[in-house]
């Protein structure tokens, strides 16, 4: 799901050194943020074998879209919730990724999906949740906006007080057009940003394969 939001409003959140990406549709330049739950499979070290109960799991992520200072257009996490503490404790200390461990679900049944974050548990502050039911529906040809959204080709986490980017290796997305059919979250405003307002976009992505590279520092 993803919402447009006030660029200062967003840049407001970010770190020196990065600079809210807008997009304009006519209507003038907007920031957008994003709320992405999602099931993580066989994540962890290309060098090291899947381990099924840490490697699998729920996540969501509230996310934004920047552009560092060597022009790398890329996501900034503003929240990542995670179901594994080993997972959090690793993204948190190594990468510099803003984790949290929390206790959540995924139910799916046909076309419907259903994702539940029903508290944060470490670390607790700021507390969030998320109930989010969605409708899958056909697959769509990806507009502008969407390419915007989802060809990000890395992500940028703080890490010892500097700023590094990290590559992301995927093939294109496939998206499928869906409909919230319930909504009710509190992590998009526990991440200092007012509450969404306006209609979301709404995209449910097919599974894919990525690789995140080694990063540098920006």
């Amino acid at each position: 799901m993803h919402w447009a939001y006030d660029p200062a409003e967003v840049q407001a959140l970010l770190p020196t050194g990065l600079r809210v990406d807008t997009f304009d549709d006519g209507g003038g330049p907007q920031a957008w943020v994003s709320l992405v739950p999602f099931r993580m499979r066989r994540a962890g070290p290309g060098f090291l074998p899947a381990m099924p109960w840490i490697s699998s799991f729920a996540e969501t992520n509230v996310r934004t879209y920047v552009v560092d200072s060597a022009g790398n257009r890329a996501v900034w996490f503003l929240s990542l919730d995670a179901a594994r503490l080993p997972v959090v404790a690793f993204a948190r200390w190594t990468i510099g990724f803003p984790y949290v461990w929390s206790t959540m679900t995924i139910e799916h049944t046909g076309d419907r999906w259903a994702y539940r974050t029903t508290h944060r548990r470490w670390p607790r502050s700021p507390g969030a949740s998320t109930r989010l039911v969605i409708e899958a529906g056909p697959i769509v040809e990806p507009t502008p906006l969407d390419m915007f959204l989802t060809a990000r080709w890395g992500t940028v986490a703080a890490w010892r007080g500097q700023l590094r980017h990290h590559p992301v290796e995927h093939p294109r997305w496939t998206l499928r057009a869906a409909e919230i059919v319930e909504l009710d979250d509190t992590a998009v405003a526990a991440s200092g940003l007012g509450a969404p307002s306006g209609d979301a976009l709404v995209r449910v992505a097919e599974p894919l394969d990525a690789r995140f590279g080694r990063p540098t520092r920006v």
